[in-house]
């Protein structure tokens, strides 16, 4: 029994292509009319197979092919096919294709699960349409969604508009939530959006967590001046002191991180803004993941201590205030496990990695037993069309989400 690499391929391929612009991008933003295709396209998959595939009050689809004991809870897999503009093929489409992959592969090899088994395309996971994602995961988990009919996304339309030309209300959003006892666990395939493995030359990779997030607001109150007539040593120059900071982070994170600590800086904002005047305010956002919430409390003190020093230094104020925290989401061990008893099965060579991107992962961890799988992305690039998978390390994944499955099975 094994996966069938060129419809996997062929399929990434036709969803990728749904998302076609007139000004040559692949987009298929959430709940846009490419989203709605690709979907329609995922479903009809599903319907060749005898399978009717569901929408959930949150707009998550779920393919159900059943196993021997109906009452068992489901094994579930899946993640996202909306993208980021101009986004890659692989990014989430991979995980869905993956699981129809299995479920197809099960059905033609004549095998049978003990538990059923959910394909899952999760809604709206990357958010850049309303400014916030993984709805859908989010949504079955029974999370607060912070969401109304009035919010509005890039285009000025109201979410409950957009929603409702999808089938959906936003009032019903919750009813989305699963028990807990409803999923045996959930398992994710997908690129891993960094250039670990791939420059290790590594196919498959088991996560161990997906990184904890906080993100700051910073604010440093200089003295606006003219330009031309203040000399430097009688300058309160707001920017200078907010470029010192910044050249500091990278060192901080070498100094009191791991490889995996990232931190940070990408918006800046002065005032007035004007060429002919000393900035007397810089505002920015600085953002620190890890895996270790120690690790990323010990780098926020740091850097707390590194911008306190500079505006001594220059006579300037400053405030630094949190403003989100997502704490790290280690996976689910037993669930870890058996994906690293199936790669040994497989004797593909793999290591344990963490995920420093956001994934619908991070949310089900939070109600049920997760694993991730990761396959390499090339020169670790990902939200782009530039992303890109080798065939052969895509292969292995399926193979291995494939293994995981028929283990978790049996546990």
């Amino acid at each position: 029994m094994d996966i069938n690499l060129d419809r996997v391929l062929g399929r990434l391929e036709e969803l990728y292509q749904c998302g076609a612009q007139e000004d040559g991008t692949f987009t298929r933003m959430a709940y846009s009319p490419e989203d709605r295709k690709g979907r329609e396209i995922f479903m009809d998959y599903f319907r060749k197979l005898g399978i009717e595939p569901k929408m959930d009050a949150a707009g998550n689809l779920i393919a159900r092919l059943e196993g021997e004991d109906k009452t068992l809870p489901a094994i579930m897999t899946g993640s996202h096919l909306d993208t980021v503009p101009d986004g890659g093929r692989y990014d989430g489409a991979l995980g869905c294709v993956a699981g129809l992959e299995v479920c197809q592969t099960l059905i033609e090899s004549g095998r049978k699960l003990r538990h059923p088994l959910e394909i899952v395309v999760f809604t709206d996971e990357e958010g850049f349409r309303f400014g916030s994602g993984m709805l859908g995961s989010g949504a079955m988990c029974g999370q607060d969604l912070h969401v109304s009919e009035e919010d509005l996304d890039m285009y000025g339309q109201a979410r409950g508009d957009v929603l409702k030309a999808c089938g959906l209300k936003v009032a019903d959003l919750g009813n989305a939530r699963r028990s807990k006892d409803s999923v045996h666990c959930f398992l994710e395939l997908h690129v891993e959006q960094g250039a670990s493995l791939h420059k290790k030359q590594i196919p498959v990779g088991v996560v161990t967590s997906i990184a904890g997030v906080s993100r700051f607001e910073i604010k440093i109150t200089g003295e606006a001046n003219h330009a031309g007539s203040t000399v430097m040593e009688d300058r309160k120059d707001a920017l200078v002191a907010a470029a010192r900071f910044v050249a500091r982070v990278p060192e901080i994170v070498a100094a009191y991180g791991n490889p995996f600590t990232v931190a940070t800086v990408g918006t800046m904002k002065v005032v007035p803004n004007s060429v002919n005047v000393i900035p007397g305010e810089a505002f920015f956002h600085l953002e620190i993941r890890d895996q270790d919430e120690k690790v990323m409390e010990t780098i926020e003190q740091k850097l707390r201590e590194c911008l306190g020093e500079i505006c001594e230094a220059m006579g300037e104020e400053y405030s630094f205030n949190r403003f989100s925290y997502h704490e790290p989401a280690p996976m689910t061990e037993w669930v870890k496990d058996a994906i690293e008893a199936s790669v040994k099965e497989l004797d593909i060579p793999y290591t344990k990695v963490p995920s420093g991107a956001f994934h619908d992962s991070l949310l089900m961890t939070t109600v049920f037993p997760t694993g991730m799988i990761f396959v390499p992305s090339v020169g670790g690039i990902s939200h782009s069309r530039y992303e890109f998978t080798e065939g052969r390390d895509i292969g292995q994944g399926c193979r291995v989400l494939l293994e995981t499955v028929l283990r978790v099975d049996d546990i």
